[in-house]
């Protein structure tokens, strides 16, 4: 995990690829584009189903419910850990030790078991910083009320 072996993690914003703050902040911006949709994971792993109609609705596509099964088994976390090449960017050629690397547990909190209460804390604060206090709360709760 790039955190474990960089101290500086949040300082050095975006290495190697590009900066998380800038990426959610300019679709945050764009948030309210009627062609934009909002997801977030979080909302994905406590209602999958409901999330995936969702994104339905909004493209306005049918859901073939011959085929309901078949969608939520191919969004499913195991799925895609179990077809990693194909589900991850580029067939994880980013990540050191490819695709699986990536899709590692899919559970959310884990940073919890990685960051101390200060770089918390710290996380916390900058979020608030980049992006102020609505998107922040976004992104820590998928909540957009």
């Amino acid at each position: 995990m790039f955190i474990l072996t960089n101290p500086d993690w949040l300082e050095n914003d975006g290495y190697p690829f590009w900066s998380l703050w800038d990426n959610v902040r300019t679709w945050w911006e764009i948030r309210n584009l009627p062609n934009v949709l909002f997801v977030h994971f979080g909302n994905l792993k406590t209602d999958m189903p409901g999330e995936i109609r969702r994104i339905a609705d909004f493209i306005e596509t049918p859901v073939d419910e011959s085929k309901w099964e078949e969608i939520l088994l191919h969004c499913s976390f195991d799925y895609m850990k179990a077809n990693a090449a194909k589900s991850v960017p580029l067939g994880g050629a980013f990540w050191e030790g490819g695709a699986e690397t990536f899709i590692h547990k899919g559970i959310n909190g884990r940073w919890r078991d990685v960051l101390s209460a200060a770089d918390s804390a710290k996380y916390e604060q900058r979020a608030v910083a980049e992006l102020g206090d609505e998107c922040a709360h976004w992104l820590a709760t998928g909540d957009l009320s």
